[in-house]
Order: structure tokens, then C-alpha cells, then sequence
């Protein structure tokens, strides 16, 4: 397996690895996304041809190399790392990779699944600790609707190999909402209050899809109307609203609970 030693931070191979770190035109142009971090790039090299370059400091080796295999190395000096690194302390682990290509919409839908719509969600920890619980529980696609962007180095971060794993589509929201209602999908439109069903006695299941809006403001009109029903998690304490993760969390796990079907 070829083997190089960087020791320079204006090295190219380093220099872009910065550009697609920092630039999501740069991802996007290239169809390429930083990882960094033991956890994640071992899980990116379980699929073939999804690391394209790997970078990893001379002690991250003595500790990972067994864990570590599969693809070319780059033996970086630990300056060349802290240069790299988007975290505090970093692991001295980081790669390239391919953005898998991204199926439609309507090939991820089937009648009985369940489904997680995330609209307008700007928080990047948010969006990974939700894709991590999505992963868990078994979702069958999570959709992102003008959410924050999927491969940003903080949404990798957060999601801890979970965006490998999870079927994940970005996709306009109103023309998902009509395909929904076109495959015979029930839409829950996941609301603070007002007139809408209680999850207490409204039990979710298969064949259906919870919208999830931005952690501020929450879904708009235009976007609760189309779904075909409100849905609020009742609270017994003071708290106006949950956050967006813990929320998607509790929604996910009604719906995968055995023995519920949609109704």
C-alpha cells in the first residue's frame, strides 16, 4: 500500500484539504467532504471506494494503523495535523471522501416505512444527533428540506458515521408533502401546541412521515397546512417547546415502536 510524508502545511494534498473543510462550494463543486476523527473515517473505509486520501500523524498511527487499512496514507507531522483539524484536541485521523450519490425521493418511499422530514434546521449538532437516533431506530430515510448541509465538517462530526448509514435525501418540501399523500404516506406536522392531536393518544407507526421544523420559528403554515395532520408531544411541565433533536428523538421512536401501524 503506497505510503507518503507530509511535513509542510502548504503542501497541496493539506492545502486542499483545507479548501474542502472550509468551502461548501467546494464540496459541492467537487463532490467531495472532509471527515476527521477515529470513529468516522473507520466507518467511511467500510465502503469501497469512499475514502479517496487519508491523512494520519505519526502517533494516530502507532495507536490506529491496524484499524486504519485499505487505502494510501499520508503520514502527516503533528503541526500538519493541528493545521488540518477543525476540533480542540484533535485524534490525528482525517480523510477525503466521495458524497455518495443520493436516491430520489420517490425510490425511498414505500407504504408501510417511516420517515423523518427535517425542514429548515440550522444547528449542525442538531441535524447529526438526529441522523444518529435515526440510524439507531431503524428509519427507513430521513429527508432534509433546506436544512443545514449534510456533508459540512460539524454535521459529519456530530453524526458519527451514522450520514453512511441512514438513508438521507435533500429534497424541496412541498413536492415531498404531495408525494407522500400520492404513495398513501400520512404526514405529521410535529407542532409546540394549539389544535393538534396529542402523541399521547394518537400513536404513530409504519406508513407515515413526521416534519420536524427550524428550531426557532418550527414549520410554517404553508407547510403544516399540507400535511395531514398536526402533532404535539404533550409536556406536563412549563416548557413551551422541546428541542428539535430531543423532539425528533421521542416522534422516531413512537413511530418504530413493534406492532404500530400509521393511522
Amino acid at each position: 500500500m503506497g505510503e507518503t510524508r507530509i511535513t509542510a502545511k502548504d503542501n497541496p494534498a493539506v492545502r486542499h484539504y483545507r479548501r474542502l473543510r472550509d468551502s461548501k462550494h467546494a464540496r459541492r463543486e467537487e463532490g467531495l467532504f472532509v471527515a476527521e476523527g477515529l470513529r468516522v473515517v473507520r466507518d467511511a473505509l467500510q465502503y469501497p471506494g469512499l475514502v479517496q486520501q487519508l491523512f494520519v500523524t505519526d502517533p494516530a498511527w502507532k495507536r490506529y494503523a491496524e484499524q486504519l487499512q485499505g487505502v494510501p496514507v499520508c503520514h502527516i507531522a503533528d503541526a500538519v495535523g493541528a493545521y488540518m483539524s477543525d476540533t480542540v484536541h484533535t485524534q490525528g485521523v482525517f480523510s477525503i471522501c466521495r458524497i455518495p450519490a443520493q436516491s430520489s425521493p420517490s425510490s425511498l418511499l414505500h407504504p408501510d416505512g417511516r420517515y423523518l422530514v427535517l425542514c429548515d434546521l440550522q444547528d449542525p449538532g442538531n441535524l447529526g444527533m438526529i441522523l444518529r437516533t435515526a440510524d439507531a431506530l431503524g428509519m427507513d430515510a430521513v429527508f432534509s428540506a433546506g436544512s443545514c448541509e449534510l456533508y459540512s465538517p460539524k454535521v459529519v462530526r456530530a453524526a458519527m458515521g451514522a450520514l453512511l448509514r441512514v438513508r438521507v435525501c435533500e429534497t424541496p418540501a412541498l413536492p415531498l408533502a404531495a408525494l407522500l399523500r400520492q404513495r398513501g404516506i400520512r404526514s405529521y406536522a410535529a407542532v409546540p401546541s394549539g389544535n393538534a392531536l396529542s402523541l399521547r393518544e394518537h400513536p404513530l407507526g409504519r406508513g407515515c412521515a413526521v416534519w420536524i421544523g427550524n428550531e426557532a420559528g418550527g414549520l410554517p403554515e404553508e407547510l403544516i397546512a399540507a400535511c395531514d395532520q398536526p402533532l404535539t408531544i404533550p409536556m406536563a411541565g412549563d416548557a413551551e417547546s422541546l428541542n428539535a433533536a430531543m423532539a425528533a428523538g421521542i416522534l422516531m421512536w413512537e413511530m418504530c415502536r413493534e406492532g404500530r401501524t400509521g393511522t
